[in-house]
């Protein structure tokens, strides 16, 4: 998993059901581009790990967002990612010393 895709990952599961990430947000809270976020949400759409939809009704004073929502299937492949990962951090880690 790409430093990008934690980033994503972090923001998803740090926004509130209530007021859900877009494109712009995500990249502001990131400080990723357009060019690197885009490519990977649409990954991440392709995969089955997020969903989105558009917001609606549009607002008169600006473009509609799209609106990006990690899927059931997304926490499990993010949760597994992160415990294979720790498994492997374990065994980088050197032995606790004893005193």
């Amino acid at each position: 998993m790409t430093a990008v895709i934690w980033a994503i990952l972090d923001v998803l599961i740090n926004s509130p059901s209530d007021d859900p990430a877009w494109g712009l947000r995500i990249c502001e809270w990131t400080g990723y581009g357009t060019g690197t976020i885009y490519p990977a949400l649409d990954r991440m759409l392709k995969a089955g790990y997020i969903t989105d939809h558009w917001e609606d009704p549009a607002p008169e004073d600006r473009p509609k967002r799209r609106y990006y929502t990690l899927t059931a299937s997304g926490r499990q492949w993010m949760t597994e990612t992160i415990n294979a990962r720790n498994e492997r951090r374990a065994q980088w880690a050197p032995a606790p010393r004893t005193i």
